[in-house]
């Protein structure tokens, strides 16, 4: 195979970490307080880039600076990896142990560097460490970002590391390596230096790419939710309108729109202040949702005016769960807000018929019907199917 320059591979790989380093630690300050650990990983590239450029080093500064300070520095950087990848998924950091595999190496690298010399014993006593950290945050990356294919693509990497830094503690165990040192050309040792700095270019990307993803979702999922309650917008509701009614079209059933006003809010505005009857609506919101299933789509339609979507019910189950949801609304347990009711209009169609103008049409009159009615009621639209 063809024989690389290792010390250059070195300082090659020791500059894209410390760029990527710059750009985490920009998003590390803009990101929500919710998406942590970025900052963790943007540390361990930067410590990363400085322990590559000083391995790199060797024989040019002293031997305290280039043996201690890249292989202390490498414990460090993949160390604050893994605090930062347990933190971004909401795991307990292992700072303990991050901290004892620190002071074990330093202890190590000192003794067989100045006490006992020995390349081979600082290459197994480093390379069992690493090995022990690259394990963890393998799991880490494969367990809990599975559903992430950046963090999968990162776990991989680290797998790999992995296997390749175990086979390195096997090979320094012989003669062999005590002779010819980091930058030996023999086969494993180019296989592992090659295969660490790959790892240190494509972790800090793979770990920006994860922060990223996780940046796109939240914000996809904050444009489909109203910020005061947590319900689903106008938005999102339409979109859960239109994949039931495909679904139901190839399969049949029926879909009930359930319209829902909160009686004299204005009112409550008025004499309470919109705090409070900003309180009142996440109030029934929470209680509503309490009584909801997974099925149903459940959303802010604007004001105080609430929809829900339910699919697949007959319109007698679906006037019973209003009916529920009114009286529940009606107890006014909450002693802290003022008392409030709801009126409730119902609409229900054959899938074919359902679309949301017909539905809102449909349930508007219905709510309509219920509030000229004396408010605090439920009714069913004159065109619902019965069945």
């Amino acid at each position: 195979m063809p024989t690389f320059d290792l010390r250059t591979v070195l300082l090659m790989s020791s500059v894209m970490p410390g760029l990527t380093a710059l750009v985490m630690f920009s998003l590390a300050r803009n990101f929500p307080t919710n998406i942590r650990g970025v900052g963790n990983w943007a540390y361990g590239a930067l410590i990363v880039s400085v322990a590559d450029i000083l391995l790199a080093l060797r024989g040019g500064v002293p031997d305290w600076l280039s043996i201690m300070g890249g292989n202390c520095g490498l414990i460090l950087s993949t160390g604050l990896w893994l605090i930062g990848s347990q933190r971004f998924f909401g795991c307990l950091p292992s700072w303990r142990f991050v901290k004892l595999m620190l002071v074990i190496g330093a202890i190590g690298e000192s003794w067989m560097t100045w006490a006992q010399p020995s390349a081979a014993g600082r290459a197994l006593w480093i390379n069992v460490i690493l090995a022990l950290i690259y394990f963890r945050q393998t799991f880490v990356m494969l367990r809990y970002g599975r559903h992430d294919s950046s963090a999968m693509f990162v776990g991989a990497m680290f797998l790999i590391e992995t296997a390749v830094t175990v086979l390195r503690v096997v090979t320094s165990i012989g003669s062999g390596f005590a002779q010819t040192g980091l930058f030996a050309r023999d086969f494993v040792q180019t296989i592992y230096v090659g295969t660490g700095a790959l790892t240190s270019l494509l972790a800090t990307v793979g770990f920006m790419l994860v922060a990223m993803n996780r940046l796109r979702v939240q914000l996809e999922q904050q444009s489909l939710a109203d910020p005061l309650t947590g319900l689903l917008n106008r938005r999102a509701f339409l979109n859960a309108h239109q994949e039931e009614r495909e679904k139901m079209l190839r399969t049949g059933g029926l879909l009930s729109l359930v319209l829902i006003d909160l009686d004299h809010f204005k009112a409550i505005n008025d004499t309470y202040g919109h705090v409070k009857g900003d309180e009142v609506l996440v109030d029934f919101s929470t209680r509503a949702a309490g009584l909801l299933t997974r099925r149903n789509h459940f959303s802010r339609w604007g004001g105080e005016e609430f929809a829900i979507l339910v699919p697949g019910s007959r319109p007698e189950d679906v006037f019973d769960l209003a009916e529920a949801l009114r009286s529940r609304i009606a107890l006014n347990d909450e002693p802290s807000l003022p008392a409030y009711t709801c009126s409730i209009g119902i609409a229900c169609s054959v899938t074919g018929d359902a679309t949301i103008e017909r539905l809102v049409k449909d349930a508007d009159e219905a709510l309509y019907r219920a509030k000229r009615n004396g408010r605090n009621s439920v009714e069913l639209s004159d065109q619902a199917i019965l069945v």
